[in-house]
């Protein structure tokens, strides 16, 4: 197809000028896939996807809710009492020591939409210090800890805003991986393989092997055509995945303009956040992994692409490549 020729001659320009190394991307429309690939990296190769893993963390969470295991407004500290009494700073930049009562439960809707209150404190301060200190930071690797340990840590300290008042980044990915887990009693690499990456053909997809903690934020390794899969299937209603009211639920805006005030130097302009995805102004629903994976789908015309590049998303070649990446749905 004219689009993704385009994009080899893009990308292979890159490779020749010593931006990128290597790289594989694919389109997938009308329940046909194209793959191609450049320098020295084949369509096949598996990549760790970072990110990119929190698109599929939304869709399990949602199909546990379609099958009745949870509710969208159930309150987590039945299943994570760590988070049952926050204490919430008065001031995200603040001492950890001046904080407040949560004026609210966190619930399950909050994780998805990233509203709970902890996450990428861009403040910075003694928050954002201590939650580096501790391991629990946002970053492109898993916790190096267990799950339970994860919470403790996490819990020990205040939330950066009340729940429910703005979009922080990253950390509830994780903390949904936690209460998945509690809240069925089996891992969640399980819970994948049986709702996600099974019904939809995808065997790249998984956690690697002997991790302590199996992050939905950023554990996952794929390739380009199972990410093809799994957008193409939420670009189609859901596919053997969703329903199509949760399907719909997930790539339409869940945040206010209060609530998305702090998302700026990560949403794109005019875009907002639906359930554990990027949904942006022309209508593409998706995210990027911070290994240099992109992942989009159009849902109204049905098609899907994705882009690896296996090198960080900071890189020059990378951000050159991320730019060429959106010609796929020229």
């Amino acid at each position: 197809m004219t689009a993704l020729a385009d994009l080899t001659e893009s990308l292979d320009r890159l490779v020749a000028d010593g931006a990128l190394q290597g790289w594989a991307a694919g389109v997938r429309e009308a329940g046909t896939t194209h793959l191609t690939a450049g320098g020295r990296r084949t369509a096949d190769e598996p990549a760790a996807i970072a990110s990119n893993t929190k698109p599929i963390a939304g869709a399990l969470t949602l199909r546990l809710v379609e099958l009745g295991r949870l509710g969208l407004d159930d309150a987590v500290a039945q299943w994570l009492p760590e988070l049952a009494n926050p204490r919430v700073l008065t001031r995200p930049g603040g001492p950890l020591d001046d904080t407040v009562a949560a004026q609210r439960p966190i619930t399950v809707r909050h994780l998805l939409t990233m509203t709970a209150g902890f996450g990428w404190v861009v403040e910075g301060g003694p928050l954002a210090a201590a939650m580096d200190e501790l391991q629990v930071g946002p970053g492109p690797d898993a916790p190096p800890m267990t799950p339970d340990e994860y919470l403790r840590r996490l819990a020990s300290l205040p939330l950066a805003g009340q729940p429910g008042a703005t979009w922080r980044y990253h950390t509830s990915s994780d903390v949904l991986g936690v209460l998945l887990a509690r809240c069925t009693g089996r891992p969640v690499s399980d819970l994948l393989a049986e709702h996600v990456t099974g019904p939809l053909a995808m065997p790249a997809t998984h956690f690697p092997t002997d991790v302590a903690f199996e992050s939905l934020a950023t554990g996952l390794v794929s390739t380009v055509a199972d990410q093809l899969r799994f957008l193409a299937a939420i670009g189609d209603g859901g596919g053997a995945v969703l329903g199509r009211a949760s399907t719909r639920q997930m790539c339409t805006n869940q945040l206010t303009p209060e609530q998305r005030s702090g998302a700026d130097d990560l949403l794109e302009a005019g875009a907002g956040w639906g359930h554990h995805v990027e949904v942006r102004a022309d209508g593409l629903v998706g995210w990027a992994g911070g290994r240099g994976t992109i992942g989009y789908v159009d849902p109204a015309g049905g098609r899907a692409a994705a882009l690896f590049t296996w090198q960080g998303m900071d890189t020059a070649g990378t951000q050159q490549a991320f730019a060429e990446f959106w010609q796929l749905f020229g």
